[in-house]
C-alpha cells in the first residue's frame, strides 16, 4: 500500500546551516543570501514560491508563483490580475508564501499584506520578458474555463501574426502584486530532527526575533 510506503519514507537531514540574523531590522537580508546560495548550488527555479490566499468564503487556496521582486520589506510577483488569486487578494489582502529548497535543506515562510504593483514596474518587467511569454500573457484568460488546448494555440497564433514585427503591448489584465511583509520565518534542517527556526515579526514599526522549537 502507498500509505505504508509513505510512512517508511525518511530523510536524515545533514545540516542546512546555523541561522544567524545580523540585523532584525533588515528582515529579508537572509532571504536574499539564501536565494543566492541556492542559485550558486544549481537549484532549479530558486525563486519559486507557494502563495496562499483566502477566498471570499474564507476557504484557503494555494499555488506556485515566481518571486520577481525583493527590496527592503517587500517581495513581489507578476500575474494575471483577473485570475482567481487576484480576486482572492481583492477580498482578503492578507497572504502567505513559502519558499523551499530541499537541496539546501532550507525553508522561508513569509506573511504580509498584498497590494497592486505600480503599472510602471509592471511595464518594465513586461518588456524584459521573452516575446512568446508576452504573447501568452495576452491570450490567457487565467483561471477561466478553456474549451480545448487547440483553442489556446489558435489564439496564440493569431496574436503572433497580429504583432509580427511589432512590440507586444502590455495587456490591461496583466500586472503584479507587492507583499509588504510583517512576519518571516527561517528554517534550517539539522540532524536528528533538531531543526532551527527563527521568526522575525514586526510590531509598532520595529522588528524583533525569537527562536522556536522545531
Amino acid at each position: 500500500m502507498w500509505e505504508n510506503s509513505m510512512r517508511s519514507m525518511r530523510k536524515e537531514y545533514r545540516d542546512g546551516g546555523e541561522i544567524l540574523i545580523a540585523n532584525p531590522q533588515t528582515p529579508l537580508d537572509l532571504l536574499s543570501q539564501w536565494l543566492t546560495d541556492a542559485k550558486d548550488a544549481g537549484v532549479a527555479e530558486v525563486n519559486s514560491m507557494s502563495l496562499a490566499t483566502v477566498d471570499s468564503q474564507g476557504k484557503p487556496r494555494n499555488r506556485m508563483v515566481l518571486l520577481k521582486h525583493l527590496e527592503d520589506e517587500e517581495i513581489g510577483f507578476f500575474t494575471n490580475i483577473e485570475s482567481d488569486k487576484a480576486d482572492e487578494i481583492s477580498s482578503c489582502n492578507s497572504v502567505a508564501g513559502t519558499i523551499w529548497w530541499p537541496k539546501m535543506e532550507r525553508q522561508v515562510r513569509i506573511e504580509g499584506v498584498a497590494s497592486p504593483m505600480d503599472r510602471g514596474m509592471v511595464e518594465e518587467y513586461h518588456q524584459s520578458r521573452p516575446r512568446k511569454s508576452r504573447i501568452a500573457a495576452r491570450v490567457s484568460n487565467q483561471s477561466r474555463p478553456l474549451v480545448s488546448r487547440e483553442e489556446l494555440v489558435r489564439r496564440f497564433e493569431e496574436e503572433e501574426i497580429r504583432f509580427e514585427g511589432e512590440e507586444i503591448p502590455l495587456p490591461d489584465h496583466w500586472g503584479g502584486y507587492l507583499i509588504t511583509i510583517n512576519r518571516v520565518e527561517y528554517w534550517s534542517g539539522r540532524p536528528s530532527r533538531m531543526h532551527e527556526r527563527v521568526v522575525l515579526t514586526k510590531q509598532d514599526g520595529l522588528w524583533s526575533q525569537r527562536r522556536l522549537y522545531p
